[in-house]
């Protein structure tokens, strides 16, 4: 409850770093309107889903502003990752179990362990983590940013310093 307090003073203006700034202000809270193809696509499928279509759309937002080549998505929602495969059609958007090599972006939703996911990643590779259903702990060279219980994003980039940011 103390987030959803919190949340008018976290429009930027608290965050130090570029990125994170950009995050909260295109991604977690955006002001303005984003049009994907997906978009009307993904209010047909989780048109009794407000939480799930939330985060699909916020999920695709984050992946349009870090511009990943290569996403692992693994026993992901099939809607969604068709949600993904119309709105990055270009990208190469990994469902197995195994992490493929030269993966830069995870989706990960409360069924998968992410601290095992995150240990799969190259150690010198940028990349990001977006975790639904599980507030993050350290992970081994990650900027984490908690936004709230339902969904945390970590980052790795290379001179990004390794703080953590409350959303």
């Amino acid at each position: 409850m103390n987030y959803i307090r919190r949340w008018r003073h976290t429009r930027g203006y608290g965050v130090h770093s570029p990125l994170a700034f950009r995050i909260v202000k295109e991604c977690v809270r955006p002001d303005k309107k984003y049009g994907f193809y997906s978009d009307a696509y993904l209010d047909f499928e989780y048109h009794e889903e407000r939480k799930a279509l939330r985060n699909a759309k916020m999920t695709i937002r984050l992946i349009n502003l870090i511009r990943p080549q290569r996403i692992w998505y693994p026993n992901g929602d099939k809607r969604l990752f068709s949600a993904l495969k119309m709105s990055f059609p270009k990208h190469y958007i990994a469902t197995q179990r195994e992490c493929p090599k030269n993966i830069d972006f995870i989706i990960c939703d409360g069924k998968n362990d992410y601290k095992k996911m995150w240990e799969k990643m190259d150690d010198i590779a940028e990349c990001c983590m977006i975790v639904f259903g599980k507030e993050l702990e350290n992970l081994k060279g990650a900027t984490l940013m908690i936004c709230s219980k339902e969904f945390s994003i970590a980052i790795r980039r290379i001179g990004m310093d390794f703080i953590n940011y409350s959303v």
